[in-house]
């Protein structure tokens, strides 16, 4: 397919090349004539080179101009005048004013050089600008409101030219995303990247809110050589920068809901190894089991019952997304209750322990698996308030953790916070 492109565009400049060529001849021919004195054949062939050089402004020139005019107006929103560079234009149309005044041959000359230094001026900042490519090592697993560290990397692709003064940064869309990050605003120097060198640095930035903040690419500027005018070019780079929920405080949390630290099960009867109850024995117990100083004491059979270990039944987190009114303060308690539920999965995974989420319309059983543990948190680095109740109360199933906005029709066993009130 490259190839095929390749000769089509020799096709397309060919022609127009030829033509050219046959104009430049009849042109030269039209020249002999007339200095022979034929001048009907030196007008005719003057009148056919002039429709040659038409046919290839009509076909040739548009094309050009089209490509051009793309780089040109990409690129001229990154042109912009130093205090320098004013200073030197004022000066540049002082000598010209001074110039066509006087006709002095020395301020002809310092006026040649002034604009040749202009010309030589974008031409190096081009070829600084140019073969220069941008890669960012983006942090797996951060959180709101967290000092987070990038590290860009910027390859210098040309063999033979380094490239000096370079100032990059993030190339700002005016979305709400990125006012709430340093990310976009941020910029970093290169003084010098030689040739084929990759030269690294890191960027500290922190994101005030959860989300995913698409990467449109990198603005990169220079002043160099003269530091006249500021040039530049973006750098194309795509993807997007995951967010997870801030991490707060389980505190106050924990204060008002003891049992959230754990899983329930020191309150549910099982097979573990810790004791849950004394009663009556019955015939199908195991005599295993019999608790004899209970037995002594009361003078009849008395059986042990065991908790249930941690793992047998996990702890399920739910979370009702629907929210019917939506004012900013119910949307910032949306927030610290998706950000508490963030923070209790962190926490329940530190402590290794297994625990089930559902808010009806996402599912997830982590279990120490990194896959599970991501899913769950890139889930809630999107949730958005739900117009509609997308969670079935019936599936609320003890032990659980239901947050939801509002009270619930309470079931036993049933522990529900309602992030409205908290």
């Amino acid at each position: 397919m490259t190839a095929w492109m390749k000769v089509k565009g020799i096709k397309e400049f060919l022609w127009p090349s030829l033509f050219l060529i046959s104009a430049f001849l009849l042109a030269v021919l039209s020249s002999i004539a007339r200095q022979g004195g034929q001048f009907y054949a030196a007008a005719f062939l003057a009148v056919i080179s002039l429709i040659f050089a038409f046919v290839v402004c009509l076909t040739l020139v548009p094309r050009l101009l089209a490509r051009v005019k793309l780089e040109v107006f990409a690129n001229l929103r990154f042109f912009r005048f130093t205090r320098r560079g004013a200073f030197f234009i004022l000066i540049v149309f002082t000598l010209s004013f001074a110039t066509f005044n006087t006709g002095n041959n020395l301020l002809i000359l310092v006026l040649s050089f002034l604009l040749a230094s202009l010309v030589v001026s974008g031409i190096v900042a081009k070829i600084v600008l140019f073969g220069l490519k941008i890669s960012l090592s983006v942090p797996k697993g951060m959180h709101a409101k967290q000092k987070t560290i990038f590290l860009i990397t910027l390859h210098n692709l040309k063999k033979w030219f380094p490239s000096f003064a370079l100032r990059l940064k993030g190339e700002e869309r005016g979305t709400e995303e990125q006012e709430d990050t340093s990310f976009f605003v941020q910029e970093k120097n290169f003084p010098y990247v030689r040739a084929g060198e990759n030269l690294r640095l890191r960027l500290h930035c922190e994101f005030s809110r959860r989300g995913i903040y698409p990467l449109q690419g990198f603005e990169i500027r220079t002043t160099f050589p003269f530091g006249f005018f500021w040039r530049g070019r973006t750098l194309d780079a795509s993807g997007e920068i995951m967010v997870y929920p801030a991490l707060c405080d389980l505190r106050p949390l924990f204060l008002h809901h003891p049992s959230f630290q754990g899983l329930e099960g020191q309150d549910r009867k099982g097979r573990g190894s810790e004791l849950y109850n004394i009663r009556h024995y019955k015939p199908d117990d195991d005599a295993r089991f019999v608790h004899w100083k209970a037995t002594a004491k009361l003078a009849r059979l008395m059986i042990k019952d065991f908790a249930q270990e941690e793992d047998e039944v996990p702890l399920k987190v739910f979370f009702s997304t629907y929210l019917q009114d939506r004012s900013p303060s119910n949307l910032a308690q949306f927030e610290k209750a998706v950000s508490y539920i963030a923070s209790l999965g962190h926490y329940f995974r530190g402590n290794g322990q297994k625990f089930q989420f559902s808010s009806g319309e996402f599912e997830a059983t982590v279990d120490g698996r990194a896959e599970e543990y991501e899913a769950f948190m890139e889930y809630l680095a999107q949730v958005q308030p739900a117009q509609e109740t997308q969670f079935d109360m019936r599936e609320a199933t003890v032990p659980c953790i239901l947050f939801c906005a509002g009270s619930v029709v309470q079931q036993e066993g049933l522990r529900h916070v309602d992030y409205l009130q908290s």
